[in-house]
């Protein structure tokens, strides 16, 4: 039990908002990320960050793809904000590093479930997660991965995944973790004989198509959506869905079109995987009624999902891309044990243009 309200506002979180104060970090515009840590929190040393595939391309364009531009605006946001929260796309993404200190009152909540020295990667956005960085040592364009020398503090019930347990290179296991919600999201919601479509062919859609491809067998169907025939031949290649569509998302009355070309019926769950903004039409569009549409993509505007979905008459689940689910990340993780998924997230250099 929390003993009071000082330690509870400690418990939250809600201490590290500086503007405004008394509200949660995620909501607040700037967040005190300075040491000593409270009795609550853990630190974690940082060696990199794993930006959310929404906020990295934005930071691409902002830079016209140089590196150093890249770096200087990821440290001016972390040094305005005190933690890596887009002010473009309003998202984050994960970090990986090391257990470094653990509060009293941490320790004694969590008992021995963790040790200074562990390897983690966050479950927590960095939105959420007050972050200090000394330097930006490299930044990998191709892997949305930027190389860093600092530290970030969680808080009670924030949740982080020990990865030393498991027999996969830790750069593979932080880009599967920053999407794990994915994975767990769609083995929850579709079952055998369902139609599911992916929209986006990206490290998400990835898992999102293993975790569908698996569970609507034998009578059901997959199909992913992309405008890059060079991601959709990777699917195919790889059996990870029955049917590919290249059509731009961003494009609903095409995308509608070129769908019913390859189907029966409509979808009964629609993951929307894109990194890409006005892609929520093209979503609700090819979700039948009763069925869920499922956006994953931090480009996602909630009021253009529900006002499109109240004017198109569609009754319809929708649900926001809530990457949290119990135990999701070992959900993702056994996705590796399929080498050809493996090899994807090791190898990803040049084989997807939505990261």
């Amino acid at each position: 039990m929390i003993r009071d309200i000082e330690l509870s506002l400690e418990f939250l979180g809600i201490k590290r908002s500086k503007e405004p104060k008394n509200v949660l970090p995620q909501a607040a515009d700037v967040v005190d990320n300075s040491l000593p840590i409270s009795e609550t929190e853990i630190l974690f040393e940082v060696d990199s960050l794993n930006l959310d595939s929404a906020s990295f391309r934005n930071l691409v364009e902002l830079s016209n793809g140089s590196k150093e531009k890249i770096k200087e605006i990821i440290f001016e946001i972390v040094k305005t904000r005190g933690k890596m929260h887009n002010p473009y796309t309003n998202s984050g993404g994960v970090f990986k590093g090391k257990i470094k200190q653990m509060g009293k009152y941490f320790m004694d909540y969590h008992g021995n479930k963790y040790r200074v020295g562990s390897n983690v990667v966050s479950l927590t956005s960095l939105t959420f997660t007050p972050l200090f960085l000394e330097e930006i040592i490299d930044v990998d364009i191709s892997k949305a991965i930027v190389y860093v020398k600092g530290y970030a503090i969680l808080f009670l019930n924030s949740p982080f995944a020990v990865i030393d347990e498991f027999d996969f290179d830790y750069d593979v296991v932080m880009r599967v973790l920053d999407v794990a919600g994915a994975a767990a999201q769609v083995a929850r919601y579709c079952k055998i004989s369902d139609y599911v479509v992916i929209l986006g062919a990206g490290k998400s859609a990835i898992l999102s198509a293993y975790q569908a491809y698996k569970r609507v067998k034998p009578t059901g169907k997959v199909f992913v959506v992309s405008k890059f025939q060079e991601e959709l031949d990777y699917f195919i290649n790889n059996n990870l869905c029955d049917y590919t569509i290249l059509a731009d998302v961003t494009d609903p009355v095409h995308t509608f079109s070129k769908y019913l070309q390859s189907s029966d019926r409509l979808a009964d769950l629609v993951v929307n995987c894109t990194n890409s903004p006005d892609t929520e039409t093209s979503t609700i569009l090819l979700t039948r009624d009763g069925g869920i549409a499922y956006f994953f993509s931090m480009a996602t505007s909630f009021q253009k999902a529900v006002l499109q979905a109240e004017g198109l008459a569609k009754n319809i689940e929708l649900i926001m891309g809530n990457g949290y689910y119990p135990d999701h990340y070992k959900i993702a993780l056994d996705c590796l044990k399929e080498q050809k998924i493996y090899n994807f997230f090791k190898n990803i250099e040049g084989k997807v243009k939505q990261i």
